[in-house]
């Protein structure tokens, strides 16, 4: 085809600048968090002490961030990369090749990504001087220990990049099959009930390994048991969690008479997938924030009483610092689906604008059609509370009664830092508020 009308069909236009600036933004937040968690991680790991914990709260504090930090990366180049559907399908309409025309998506998708990954790695040179605030081992940091080796300061970028390349291409990849194919945006294939019994019985054997947990196994093998028991468990919650949305948004949509309630129930069954990738990190850290809370409680009640007389004081010091980690692992996962409800929800309203105008031209106010897109977020998010909560209650059943009654104020804690994350979502969808209004206001709606 002509060079030049694939140069104008490539080209960024106005209705996909918003799309491309939460892209960069979403791409920057992302690598910011990377460098500072691996600045503390690395500053866990360097102390000073004989007590295993350091090591542990270190690879934890990786491992648990590392899923939401990809969720908010990869959520920004699927929407960026599915945001261009129209254009796609132009050039394919126009004979291009499938290979080449997701080469184009993903090339762009990816240059977008890593404006937005040097912008963020040029930020996080400051990192060092803004953590020092903090204190490990009863110590506070100094920003020469959080300077990482060149070594690892140069691949956290190039590997975000890719991520956001692989991203883009999985998002594409069900849409690009054919002319029409990218228009017709072939719905997700019915979610089955064997995920249910999948879920149920990897539970049951999380369960049967943490009671069977015994001293005599080693530090080692129980830090190992334990760390597959929360993987799996967490693997679980992402293979049950879109069933459970699913099935939530259809009762809602049958039996429901509100149209803010149907749209949104209609609009979670479009893709429950999409839906529980949105709020993913809030499950993660409802999960690990109940029983790490009660656990932590717990022994903070230990440490006040006279029984503090049998711990040490790298002891005591590393329950203090494993607090901060925790605050630190909620905080940042809130903070990333609050950015990612913002990214999924402006990119709903530019992908989906003709649904918008189409309601406001039968007469549904402004008010309903934000209350829709907030339902549609709070629907999903109340679903995965609840159903992390369940699954790390079943899981620490013991330490998390103990806790309640020996420590209620860190039991009435968590909850409040739930309902905090929960506000801090509903506000994530509100700010998006002005997107939606400049669509309806929009000249060019074809009125």
């Amino acid at each position: 085809m002509n060079p030049t009308a694939a140069l104008l069909l490539i080209r960024p236009r106005a209705q996909s600048a918003a799309i491309t600036s939460l892209q960069l933004a979403a791409s920057a937040v992302t690598t910011l968090l990377a460098f500072a968690v691996t600045m503390l991680a690395r500053a866990l790991w360097s102390v000073d002490s004989a007590e295993v914990g350091y090591p542990v709260l270190a690879t934890g504090l990786v491992a648990l961030l590392l899923v939401p930090l990809i969720t908010l990366g990869t959520a920004a180049a699927r929407l960026a990369a599915r945001s261009r559907d129209d254009r796609l399908a132009t050039l394919r309409l126009l004979g291009v090749a499938a290979a080449r025309v997701r080469l184009i998506a993903v090339a762009e998708v990816t240059l977008v990504a890593a404006g937005g990954v040097i912008i963020g790695a040029a930020v996080a040179a400051f990192l060092p001087f803004s953590l020092s605030a903090l204190t490990v081992h009863g110590e506070r940091l100094s920003a020469t220990e959080l300077w990482l080796p060149w070594w690892l300061a140069a691949t956290i970028p190039p590997c975000l990049v890719a991520i956001a390349a692989v991203s883009a291409l999985l998002g594409l990849r069900r849409v690009v099959l054919s002319p029409l194919g990218v228009r017709m945006r072939q719905d997700a294939p019915r979610l089955s009930w064997l995920r249910v019994v999948i879920g149920v019985a990897v539970v049951m054997v999380a369960v049967l390994v943490v009671q069977m947990v015994s001293p005599g196994w080693g530090v080692v093998v129980i830090v190992g048991a334990l760390a597959a028991v929360v993987l799996a468990v967490m693997a679980v919650l992402g293979i049950v969690g879109p069933f459970a949305i699913a099935v939530a948004s259809r009762r809602i949509a049958v039996r429901t008479a509100d149209p803010a309630r149907l749209v949104a129930a209609r609009g979670i069954q479009e893709d429950p997938r999409a839906a529980w990738r949105s709020v993913s990190a809030l499950a993660l850290a409802s999960f690990i924030l109940i029983p790490a809370g009660s656990l932590l409680g717990y022994l903070d009640t230990i440490s006040r009483s006279a029984s503090r007389q049998v711990m040490t004081t790298d002891q005591l010091l590393m329950f203090a610092d494993a607090r901060t980690m925790l605050l630190a692992l909620v905080a940042i996962s809130f903070f990333v689906v609050a950015c990612q409800v913002a990214i999924t929800q402006t990119a709903a309203i530019v992908e989906n604008r003709e649904l918008y105008i189409a309601l406001d031209r039968v007469g549904m106010p402004l008010a309903t059609m934000n209350r829709a897109r907030r339902l549609r977020v709070t629907t999903s998010a109340n679903i995965a509370v609840i159903g992390a909560a369940a699954a790390a209650i079943g899981l620490a059943f013991f330490v998390v009664v103990a806790a309640a009654v020996v420590a209620p104020l860190f039991t009435v804690a968590i909850c409040v830092v739930l309902a905090l994350g929960l506000s801090l979502i509903r506000a994530g969808v509100a700010a998006t508020a002005p997107a939606l209004r400049r669509v309806l206001a929009a000249p060019a709606r074809g009125e």
